[in-house]
């Protein structure tokens, strides 16, 4: 996850300020030659293990519910953050799955079609959206917007079962053998057929329609963990001298981080003294062996906000995000990311939707 620098509210729109020298999302780079195979399953696998870390959380497993490639930032050197977490629930935040005819909410193009259906959020509904993302990793193909999607149009996901189910049809090709990797891709250094199978057989298991066939998060990681690019590379993965004992303290430092990011997106003035005090309070991390005290992220003006953008410039401009926009940003010599939240689809989100949800208060 990207670390806070500061937070902003200006005109009741809060604002997010990282430390992040962000590159671009994987929605933007998706269907470029740059972004390489390599990087594509490194992406693959650092998102699956983060998610995978938020469904471990006990009693409650917090559920993103708006994955998508939108929402996964790349920083100069491909690395992947998820940055946008305001429809998370569970965890220390309320408890959703048992509400049903909710307001249909998430990204579109991504959205489980069994919640569409039952009105019910689970954790394989994060499932489903990340096969959506894999799909669009190794078939370099993007999930359109909706204002510039036509009705004739196939979503990602249903893309990719008509294209099993011509391959089971077709007397040429071996359904065991079904590949969605773009041929390009296949060119690639360290590609291998096998890692093409197996990556397009996890993303179909993924998007099955039916969510008790679909793999949980943990059984996506060991998938990828056995890939032979993965197994052939482990220090590029991050998987060298990663000791089992240190899984629960990742996955801690994650819940820990989620927290802190809830909190300070729906801060507001009158209770933001009250939340930083409790995160100052309570919050510790500990890393390596050692204990860091959480330090509120600073406030800042909507002034200062224009002079770390360019003004908003277009030249600044990342991209779009479910709830609003991101830029690049500098404060002095640091690299930073802002995230705005704006009317931009105008998105319809009930009032109180997003209040309120940190019970502990």
């Amino acid at each position: 996850m990207m670390r806070f620098f500061g937070i902003s509210w200006p005109e009741c729109k809060p604002t997010l300020v990282y430390k992040f020298n962000a590159l671009d999302t994987v929605h933007n780079l998706q269907d470029k030659d740059n972004f390489s195979w390599l990087h594509r399953v490194r992406v693959a696998l650092g998102i699956a293990s983060l998610v995978e870390c938020m469904h471990a959380c006990r009693p409650l497993p917090y559920l993103i519910r708006n994955i998508s490639a939108a929402h996964i930032m790349l920083d100069q050197d491909f690395n992947a953050k998820l940055y946008d977490f305001s429809m998370i629930s569970g965890g220390i935040l309320s408890d959703k799955t048992e509400l049903l005819n909710q307001h249909l909410q998430g990204c579109y193009g991504y959205i489980d079609p069994d919640y569409v259906c039952r009105g019910k959020w689970s954790k394989k509904c994060d499932v489903f959206a990340y096969g959506v993302v894999l799909i669009g990793l190794i078939s370099k193909r993007v999930v359109l917007e909706k204002n510039k999607k036509t009705s004739q149009e196939p979503f990602l996901y249903d893309w990719a079962h008509d294209e099993y189910r011509k391959a089971k049809k077709s007397p040429k090709l071996d359904p065991s053998e079904f590949s969605l990797i773009h041929k390009s891709l296949e060119t690639e250094a360290f590609f291998s057929t096998r890692d093409g199978v197996a990556l397009t057989k996890l993303a179909m298991q993924c998007v099955n329609y039916n969510p008790q066939k679909r793999p949980s998060m943990k059984q996506v990681v060991n998938g990828l963990r056995e890939l032979c690019i993965v197994q052939n590379h482990a220090d590029v993965f991050g998987l060298v001298n990663v000791p089992t004992a240190s899984r629960p303290v990742i996955s801690e430092v994650h819940n820990l981080m989620i927290k802190k990011l809830e909190a300070c997106s729906m801060v507001k003035e009158k209770a933001s003294h009250a939340l930083f005090k409790y995160l100052s309070q309570k919050d510790k991390l500990v890393s390596a062996g050692k204990e860091r005290q959480y330090v509120a992220p600073k406030r800042i003006s909507y002034d200062d906000l224009k002079i770390y953008t360019n003004g908003f410039s277009e030249g600044n401009f990342i991209n779009i995000h479910q709830f609003g926009k991101l830029y690049h940003g500098n404060v002095d010599s640091l690299k930073v990311t802002v995230k705005t939240w704006d009317n931009v689809y105008n998105h319809h989100v009930k009032e109180g939707d997003n209040e309120g949800r940190l019970r502990v208060w």
